[in-house]
């Protein structure tokens, strides 16, 4: 896993900031095992409301799809399974750990952009911005890449205000998981577990988007809060 040798002490840096990629012996390693969590993954079931399928198909125009940071593992199933995952791309943290999940995402077809709030962040959003031009879904976590859990920051906001195009909130939902340690408490399904998949999109046409930034990203929150299930949903 090897970084550039650039400096990456300032996140607004123009220059190449550091961005761990899984190489050498790590990407042998890495192949049989993205190979088995491709078998666990394809055991699980998902289901989307009949009222909500029709958000699933490609629209016009690109959207930003919007899940939680601690549904990660699921979310390049999802959008292999119920999207198009040779039109999305994902915007992944530059940091050791995000290098596994971004070779993942890889894996399965989905194109990765490295960057976060934190670490790489104006290039990765020009990348982003890019990759929706050409016409690309974008993907990004809107409480990542470190919390607080079921935060929903503004940048989102500003990004989707930014390429004027509506947010998919995506939301995979079962009783059957557990959840890791950590500050997402991260979502593992178990095997042959039924997802539940909540869907509902917010854009330009709706009467919030009227609003600033940081007041969108906290109805989108209730929004998303109110499609969540899980024992760590907090109401605002």
């Amino acid at each position: 896993m090897n970084p550039s040798k650039q400096d990456d002490q300032d996140p607004f840096n123009t220059k190449r900031p550091i961005v761990y990629e899984i190489r050498g012996w790590r990407r042998a390693l890495f192949l049989p095992f993205a190979g088995l969590l491709r078998l666990y993954l394809l055991t699980l079931r998902f289901r989307v409301a009949g009222a909500e399928r029709p958000l699933l198909q490609a629209p016009p125009r690109p959207r930003l799809l919007v899940m939680w940071h601690n549904r990660g593992l699921v979310a390049p199933i999802v959008f292999n399974r119920l999207l198009q995952p040779e039109r999305i791309t994902v915007m992944v943290s530059p940091s050791k750990m995000a290098a596994w999940q971004a070779a993942f995402f890889e894996f399965l077809r989905v194109r990765v952009v490295r960057g976060s709030s934190t670490r790489r962040s104006i290039q990765g959003t020009l990348e982003v911005l890019r990759s929706i031009r050409q016409g690309q879904d974008a993907a990004m976590a809107p409480d990542g890449p470190s919390g607080p859990l079921y935060s929903f920051k503004p940048g989102a906001v500003a990004m989707a205000r930014k390429a004027r195009v509506p947010m998919l909130l995506i939301m995979p939902n079962t009783a059957r998981a557990c959840h890791l340690k950590g500050w997402d408490r991260h979502f593992v399904p178990w095997p042959f577990a039924r997802i539940e998949v909540r869907l509902r999109v917010v854009g330009p046409e709706d009467p919030v988007w009227e609003k600033t930034d940081d007041e969108v990203a906290i109805e989108l929150r209730r929004v998303c809060l109110e499609m969540t299930g899980d024992r760590f949903n907090v109401k605002p």
